[in-house]
């Protein structure tokens, strides 16, 4: 057995690499989760690739209705087979069709083949009877020698109960929730050939391109690097606070109340890194691009500039639109493609929007730290936009214990006087100050000012 690409983004990489040949694999879910979609624009893939491939539809329409609407969509290859069969009558006898399914394989001897839907087949028959026919059609595709997709409008208790599942080599199941900000769209290998796919419930999108997956994710069981070189925070005064810099491919949390200036910190790490030649990304969900650039602008920094230097990216995404999944293959995407050495993630409370459980927005936190420093990145991640006098650790402290540097930022009154005080309150492999520091911004930024000792 050879594998074979689905060429649909995402999917070959959850799967593992892509599907056996010959093998059959059915897609299951609940109504317009994409089902459909998903199988042809694996067929249309595999005949841009020279693929012979066909495409069974049980429907009432004709056949130049069914290539009509599925060429609205880009993938679609003008070389697909198409072959409609009466759904009322494969529902009554399906033997028929099975035979004259059987003529046209023999006649096109497709690599691949959709039938959609298979769930309808024998659907007047006792359940019985529908067994065996299903038996008869998994005899007959074994003799396609081929790579076979079956639909079903199926919920995962039927997938379970049915003999379908008996039969085939691989069930994706695929789900579509209508929730106040839209379709949450997710799939997840329930059984497959090849022991290597990813388990649990990825994300995927639908548009005129096709279907796009964001594959959940996941960490290997790769070496800790040992900190050793250190790199420039580009904040003055802050590298001797942490004796020396910050750790190259180190993490950082930096949490504060609302107006001490995390952002600003931030901005600071990410353009000292372009300054010197490391590129740099900034993902927000807070401020957008004009905002940080206007802001940055008061204070002295040249993002602009630097970004039409390609040496920083900014990603915006409002927090109504954050996909976890998504959001992480678009932060890979860039990285590789700017070769980025920094990244500042602001604000990561955007992530509430995504997870209503914290040990679940915990985990997804920690394996894209991990992924950052496999891909030989520096992280900066923002937290606490909450109001002055509120403790803004609580919510992040399952987070904060998973960063190699915590810095907390927070307004302390002394004598009639509001102040910005930092406290370095760890950071992993090195020494670092102890005491409350005081400091202060300006139109030139960040200036840290003296311990205050007595405090």
């Amino acid at each position: 057995m050879e594998t074979k690409f689905t060429g649909i983004p995402g999917l070959d990489e959850i799967l593992g690499g892509g599907i056996m040949a010959p093998s059959t694999i059915l897609i299951a879910g609940n109504p317009g989760s994409g089902r459909t979609t998903l199988g042809v624009q694996g067929l249309c893939e595999a005949a841009k690739n020279g693929e012979n491939v066909l495409y069974v539809c049980m429907t009432s329409k004709s056949e130049t209705a069914v290539r009509e609407a599925l060429s609205n969509y880009d993938f679609y290859e003008e070389s697909l087979n198409i072959r409609t069969f009466n759904v009322s009558s494969v529902e009554r006898d399906p033997l028929t069709m099975l035979v004259e399914l059987g003529n046209i394989v023999a006649s096109l001897k497709p690599d691949r083949v959709l039938i959609d839907p298979v769930t309808p087949i024998g659907f007047g028959f006792p359940e019985a009877e529908r067994r065996r026919f299903m038996y008869s059609l998994n005899s007959a595709i074994g003799e396609w020698n081929a790579i076979v997709y079956l639909t079903g409008t199926m919920s995962q208790s039927d997938v379970c109960r049915s003999v379908i599942s008996d039969v085939v080599e691989g069930i994706i199941y695929l789900s579509q929730e209508i929730e106040r900000r839209g379709s949450k769209r997710s799939i997840k290998i329930m059984k497959m050939n090849r022991p290597n796919y990813i388990e649990g419930e990825h994300t995927f999108d639908i548009s005129s391109s096709g279907i796009e997956i964001y594959p959940r994710i996941t960490t290997h069981n790769t070496e800790q690097l040992s900190p050793e070189t250190r790199i420039d925070s580009g904040i003055p005064r802050f590298n001797e606070l942490i004796r020396g810099g910050l750790f190259e491919l180190s993490s950082t949390l930096i949490a504060g109340n609302t107006g001490t200036g995390k952002t600003l910190f931030g901005l600071h790490f990410i353009v000292q890194g372009a300054r010197d030649g490391d590129a740099g990304i900034i993902s927000t969900f807070e401020d957008s691009p004009a905002e940080l650039r206007r802001y940055a602008s008061s204070l002295g920094l040249e993002l602009e500039e630097l970004e039409q230097k390609g040496l920083i990216k900014i990603i915006y995404t409002p927090p109504p639109e954050i996909n976890a999944c998504r959001h992480t293959v678009e932060l890979r995407k860039n990285i590789e493609e700017m070769g980025a050495k920094r990244l500042l993630l602001d604000d990561i409370s955007g992530f509430d929007y995504v997870f209503a459980d914290p040990v679940v927005k915990r985990e997804h936190i920690a394996n894209m730290m991990r992924n950052f420093k496999d891909m030989g990145i520096t992280s900066m991640l923002i937290s606490g936009n909450r109001a002055a006098g509120n403790n803004v650790l609580t919510s992040e402290i399952p987070v904060s214990s998973l960063v190699d540097v915590l810095i907390l930022l927070k307004h302390v009154e002394i004598g009639k006087e509001i102040k910005k005080t930092m406290s370095i309150m760890k950071m992993h492999g090195s020494d670092h100050e102890k005491h409350l520091i005081q400091y202060d911004i300006d139109s030139e930024g960040i200036h840290i000012g003296e311990f205050l000792k007595d405090m």
